[in-house]
């Protein structure tokens, strides 16, 4: 029996609109979409705040990784031994921050 992806988006969830919508992209794409998105917007981060130097960037980038993987797995959008790499990068560019300062 070959697996078939949910076309419509609404017809099983009873949240919110936004929640229904995000749901069904973590459903299309088996997980991936909601790793991609915040590795994406961890990059542009990184890019942006570039000038500040690599440490600061890194840092900046690391924190948003943390901020948003916690709040990815909590709602159920991302795996938690995802998010478990996500929140260690993020310790590591804390940590690279610190010291950084000395």
């Amino acid at each position: 029996m070959a697996h078939t992806l949910p076309n419509e988006i609404f017809d099983t969830c009873t949240d919110g609109t936004l929640s229904c919508f995000a749901q069904w992209a973590y459903e299309v794409t088996q997980g991936t979409f909601w790793v991609f998105a915040l590795l994406g917007f961890c990059v542009a981060i990184f890019m942006a705040t570039s000038r500040l130097g690599s440490n600061r960037a890194f840092s900046f980038a690391s924190f948003t990784a943390i901020m948003g993987a916690i709040w990815l797995a909590i709602m159920g959008l991302m795996s938690w031994w995802l998010a478990s790499a996500f929140i260690l990068s993020g310790l590591i560019g804390l940590v690279v921050m610190i010291n950084s300062k000395k």
